[in-house]
């Protein structure tokens, strides 16, 4: 593409024109520019991109896109614009040839259960439609082939490469997960969504949108760009999506849910519910994982598919790891591990528990949360019952004292007990010792992430599942 045509696409405020080198990729990395690439420099939380246009030069970059001032060198093109991130994007979309409008797209955002909708939705147009592909928190499906992502949203530029390589393979069904950060810093600009869903919103990232209502705004810039829009309706902010956007399609248990789970039976480790006439049975007992489901039911109808196929296909499908995952032992315990990290999520899976036992819950909260966020996780341990063993998670910057402090306030709130064992291993070890058989002993917070942030955001390999093993073998 030549840069005359680049720029008619884009929204830019000043331009120099200095080379004719063909455009074909964008980037905001500098180690990733290749010869004749044009370079993006993001102004983001932790670095600016604008330090590094010297190093994407010299790696061959012959186009940079900047928004603060900085020095002109010749030979180079440059486009001054107002906002990078949102000019990445354009740019990445126009480079790319738009693939998101070959394909039928899918969108899932919200606090809790994208991973889990996202994942349910990828395995149903895989079983009804071939095969699909899934961007989100565990990294990128195509199909069979799985890499990881750095960003539960990846940059714009990024997802159009997974877009046309998915083309590439015939694969023209895909979802992803549409982070509050991904939306607000334009990553998803320009996607063509199909079906955007809201799955439901609690105190979260906080420190970043700072007001519950900037943090809903951000999740509705998904709904704002999405043909249909799926909501559920049980949510107290699902209810407010819908008042803005009539024509959005609900789910949930209340009677105004277009699609409403009736009759739910409860077995040993699945559930039993009817949807609009139609049984379906999920490898579950978690209450929330029904809403999940409701969701994925709701779009794959939406799309065409019979309530009636995609009941046969759920019953096949087992959930993915570290979501209410079952880890096999001769102790007679329930040893779950699951990716539950924020208050609702501590909330949904404690009720999901029976209440003729006990519940030990092994966990510890990030670094960059709030008091209140931390208050509220340490309130929901206490409310319902379950014995806190608070260890160590991604304290990044903050102290593992600082942050057990912090829980530990909350659950003396309402009188809950507690204990405080900074090592995750022994954490572990002590709740699976104090269980009795039958009890529920719950991982709670890390899941499939491979890494733990001890110092700052540098990772230290970490694997939960691992560690919980090690835990049952110290018995």
């Amino acid at each position: 593409m030549t840069f005359e045509t680049l720029v008619e696409e884009i929204d830019y405020i000043d331009i120099k024109k200095e080379n004719d080198q063909e455009l074909k990729n964008v980037t905001n990395n500098s180690k990733d520019i290749e010869n004749g690439d044009v370079f993006v420099a993001i102004v983001g939380k932790l670095s600016d991109g604008h330090k590094y246009i010297d190093d994407a030069i010299k790696n061959g970059a012959s186009t940079v896109v900047y928004q603060n001032d900085i020095d002109i060198e010749e030979g180079i093109n440059y486009i001054k614009v107002k906002d990078t991130r949102l000019a990445l994007s354009q740019i990445s979309n126009v480079l790319e040839d738009f693939p998101s409008k070959k394909m039928t797209v899918v969108g899932v955002t919200g606090t809790n259960g994208k991973t889990t909708t996202a994942t349910t939705i990828y395995y149903l147009m895989r079983e009804i439609y071939g095969n699909a592909t899934n961007i989100g928190t565990d990294g990128t499906f195509i199909g069979d082939e799985h890499s990881e992502t750095s960003n539960t949203t990846p940059d714009s530029y990024l997802l159009n490469r997974i877009f046309n390589e998915s083309l590439e393979k015939n694969i023209d069904h895909v979802v992803l997960e549409a982070s509050s950060h991904g939306l607000v810093q334009n990553r998803l600009n320009g996607i063509d969504f199909d079906y955007g869903i809201f799955t439901n919103l609690s105190t979260e990232h906080l420190d970043y949108h700072k007001t519950m209502d900037n943090y809903f705004a951000a999740k509705m810039i998904l709904f704002e760009n999405s043909k249909n829009k799926i909501v559920n309706i049980d949510d107290p902010y699902g209810k407010k999506a819908k008042e803005r956007f009539k024509d959005a399609v609900t789910y949930g248990k209340s009677e105004e849910a277009d699609y409403r789970a009736t009759e739910i039976v409860k077995n040993e480790k699945t559930t039993d519910f009817k949807v609009n006439g139609v049984d379906f049975t999920i490898n579950s007992i978690a209450d929330y994982e029904i809403y999940n489901k409701l969701a994925a039911i709701a779009t794959l109808n939406n799309m065409g598919a019979s309530l009636e196929e995609i009941s046969e296909k759920l019953k096949k499908f087992n959930g993915l790891p570290s979501r209410f995952q079952y880890v096999e032992n001769d102790l007679g315990k329930n040893i779950i591990i699951d990716f539950a990290h924020t208050p609702r999520a501590f909330e949904a899976i404690f009720e999901s528990i029976p209440k003729n036992v006990k519940t030990y819950a092994v966990f510890g909260i990030q670094g960059d949360r709030n008091t209140e966020f931390r208050r509220l996780i340490g309130n929901a341990c206490a409310k319902n019952d379950v014995f806190a063993v608070i260890t160590t998670d991604d304290p990044k910057f903050d102290t593992y004292d600082h942050i057990s402090d912090e829980i530990v306030a909350g659950i003396d709130e309402i009188g809950g007990q507690y204990e405080r064992i900074e090592d995750r291993l022994k954490a572990m070890t002590y709740a699976i010792k104090k269980a009795n058989p039958g009890d529920y002993i719950l991982m709670l917070g890390k899941g499939e992430e491979h890494f733990i942030k001890l110092h700052g955001n540098e990772k230290t390999p970490y694997n939960e599942m691992e560690t919980v093993l090690k835990a049952i073998d110290a018995q």
